[in-house]
């Protein structure tokens, strides 16, 4: 069995260091053949996954789903898996029992051969006919598993996430589609977006909205979340007008945070208002973009 210590003899490489292409030079070489350590289970900046998604239908096919490879999660067992167990087993038997019986991450987590990750590279085989089902595979991955992935996985699976939709979705201009709808189909949209995150939607009536388009909540470990939202389909940045009403109506309905969500950008003194109101948030196109609405817009949900 090899020594589990002799992977920290290689060097470390410093990724964030390095260009794009220097990059994937050393993360494209298979895991078996490097002779080096390197992040190559998410980009290391993100200007790096920038850079690659802007770049994206200049690489072959080969490099695109060996880059996937490396950020899909695959079977076996991860770096932390022991740090997990070690946590698991201080509980009391009962507990653990009760853990062992409901979830079945913590069952493989805790019983031989001790390989709590059923791995999900095999998506890469729904590629490229079938990147909406391939998305929502990601995605419930990602449901099951989240309150147990390591931070860099959960990176990962979000960069995996973003080259499928820019390579295999072909939404060459999706500001453009976004503005193609119209102003309530933007707003049910937004209320996609925000479901498909768990929370409860109403998308509420236009002549009695308050200054609000959709309200969501949604219960978390600390309590019911109430996040009231501003849908701006325009293509001129949002004033600070519009920051100040949300930010009234918030403290009237007392929710826990208000938002606006623009196809376009915010002007400096709406992004000012903002930042000087922590119960306010900002999500320009650029934002929205990496969130995926494009993907709902063009391709249905």
């Amino acid at each position: 069995m090899p020594n589990p210590q002799s992977k920290t003899k290689k060097p470390l490489i410093e990724a964030e260091t390095l260009s794009l292409n220097d990059w994937l030079s050393h993360v494209l070489v298979p895991k078996h053949e490097r002779t080096y350590q390197i992040i190559d289970y998410q980009f290391p900046t993100d200007e790096h996954r920038d850079e690659f998604l802007d770049k994206i239908y200049t690489f072959s096919e080969n490099q695109v789903r060996d880059l996937l490879r490396n950020f899909l999660v695959p079977s076996g067992s991860l770096g932390t898996d022991h740090l997990m167990r070690h946590s698991i087993h201080d509980l009391a038997p009962a507990k653990l029992a009760q853990l062992i019986e409901e979830n079945e991450f913590i069952r493989r987590l805790t019983e031989p051969p001790f390989l709590p990750w059923e791995g999900i590279t095999w998506i890469l085989d729904l590629l490229p006919h079938y990147p909406r089902k391939t998305l929502d595979v990601l995605d419930g991955f990602f449901m099951a598993h989240c309150q147990t992935l390591p931070d860099g996985r959960i990176h990962g699976l979000s960069d995996a996430e973003a080259i499928i939709r820019r390579r295999y979705l072909h939404c060459d201009n999706p500001r453009e589609s976004l503005l193609s709808l119209g102003p309530e189909e933007f707003e049910y949209l937004v209320g996609a977006l925000f479901e498909h995150m768990g929370y409860q939607v109403a998308v509420t009536q236009t002549s009695r909205d308050g200054g609000v388009d959709v309200e969501a909540k949604r219960d978390d470990p600390g309590g019911r979340v109430f996040v009231l939202i501003q849908c701006k389909r325009y293509e001129k940045a949002v004033g600070v007008q519009t920051i100040r009403e949300l930010r009234g109506v918030v403290a009237r309905k007392q929710a826990n945070k208000g938002i606006v969500v623009a196809t376009s950008n915010f002007t400096l003194p709406a992004k000012q208002e903002a930042s000087e109101n922590a119960m306010i948030e900002l999500i320009d196109f650029v934002s929205l973009n990496k969130w995926g609405c494009p993907r709902f817009c063009v391709n249905g949900g």
